[in-house]
């Protein structure tokens, strides 16, 4: 049977942000298949979109007002026109009611690309290793947001309780919905992955071994902030440059200008720094092509499609042993993890792999398009689908 399924997401319906990313390749794949899919997003809850807002991060008041207001307008949503769908996808905290009010009875998905509650313990365990000067700005931005974070925590628990499954991205977020919140078997995993077509347009644009071993760049692609490993990338960056002078790095999709992103950086470190604050999704494979390496310092991440698009373009690529991308690094043969925080050994990883001698590179970089290839939309649509339907039945049933 073909499936009627409502994709729900608080954020813009766009694959320039990796929130919606999952579910908008999935959500094509399932519909290549027969199935029907729709969405219910920012834009669609608050119509029309400012142009000063869109973009990779929302204002502060945009913040507090789509959190405050963006799971009533989806129950209102539901309740006009949840009848016609057998199955909504909605991610944690969208829809956080019990289906009797919701006045569905169809199968509702939990959906986590980001464990909020793991997110909120990183931020106090960050705000504690590195402290910040109290003032009015921060102060009030605090204000501002902690009602919605305290919110948002809430309306996660509801979510999980009300939803019939809950469906996460890394085995880390398992063992934590699974067993540190006590959801047990309702809990299921299913990674992501790239589109055939776009995973291609990644290997075909890359340059040549001997070009990128001669360009010395290290990639990064995220936003820039602690848990994406921004308060480690200067001492990285230092360590990395004193055992190859040449090496350049570039940052890609940090959300910030030049200015700010390089203010944590020494003086000398910053002429060896490229900052693209914002690109479309389908200029990536271009920006990365000439990158000898590879990097992602970041602490924290629901599935990171940063990394697997680095290993898409054939990277050789580095990263802290850390839930999301520990995931994704599995995949390899040879896999460079480090101890999360350990900023000399990620260093040491980074510079070795841009000092390697062409046959080893190119083995490596091999090593990283076949890592990529083993992760199918395809193969992820169709075991979805199943564990969909097969909870679907029972609640029938």
């Amino acid at each position: 049977m073909s499936l009627r399924i409502l994709m729900v997401i608080h954020t813009e319906w766009s694959p320039n942000l990796g929130g919606p990313r999952a579910q908008i390749e999935l959500g094509e794949e399932l519909a290549a298949r027969g199935d029907h899919v729709e969405k219910f997003s920012y834009e669609d809850a608050f119509p029309p979109v400012p142009p000063a807002r869109s973009g990779s991060a929302l204002r502060v008041r945009d913040f507090v007002r789509s959190n405050r207001s963006f799971a009533a307008r989806a129950r209102d949503h539901v309740r006009a026109h949840g009848q016609r769908f057998d199955v909504i996808d909605a991610n944690q905290t969208d829809l956080p009611f019990p289906k009797r009010d919701l006045g569905f009875s169809g199968l509702l998905v939990a959906r986590s690309v980001g464990l909020i509650p793991a997110y909120e313990d990183f931020e106090r365990w960050a705000a504690r290793r590195w402290p910040e000067p109290p003032s009015a700005r921060r102060l009030v931005y605090r204000a501002l947001t902690w009602p919605g974070h305290r919110r948002r925590l809430r309306d996660v628990e509801r979510s999980f309780r009300h939803a019939d499954l809950i469906n996460v991205s890394n085995r880390d977020d398992l063992k934590a919905v699974a067993e540190g919140m006590g959801f047990g078997d309702k809990v299921v995993m299913f990674p992501f992955s790239l589109p055939e077509a776009r995973r291609e347009t990644f290997r075909t644009a890359r340059a040549g071994v001997a070009e990128r071993l001669a360009a010395r760049v290290v990639a990064f692609i995220g936003a820039w902030n602690s848990r994406k490993g921004s308060r480690d990338w200067p001492a990285i960056v230092r360590r990395v440059r004193e055992r190859v002078p040449d090496a350049r790095f570039l940052f890609l999709g940090t959300g910030h200008d030049r200015d700010y992103v390089l203010s944590g950086f020494r003086p000398e470190d910053r002429a060896a720094l490229e900052v693209v604050p914002r690109y479309e999704s389908r200029d990536l494979p271009r920006l990365l092509a000439g990158a000898t390496v590879g990097a992602f310092p970041g602490y924290l991440e629901g599935f990171g499609f940063s990394v697997l698009e680095k290993l898409a373009a054939g990277l050789p690529t580095v990263t802290y042993d850390a839930p999301g991308p520990r995931d994704t690094m599995s995949l390899l043969e040879n896999p460079a993890m480090v101890p999360i925080g350990d900023t000399d050994a990620f260093a040491g990883r980074v510079a070795g792999l841009l000092l390697l001698p062409p046959d080893r590179y190119a083995e490596l970089a091999e090593d990283s398009l076949r890592a990529a290839a083993r992760l199918s939309w395809r193969e992820i649509a169709a075991a979805t689908r199943e564990a969909y339907l097969r909870r679907l039945e029972e609640i029938r049933g």
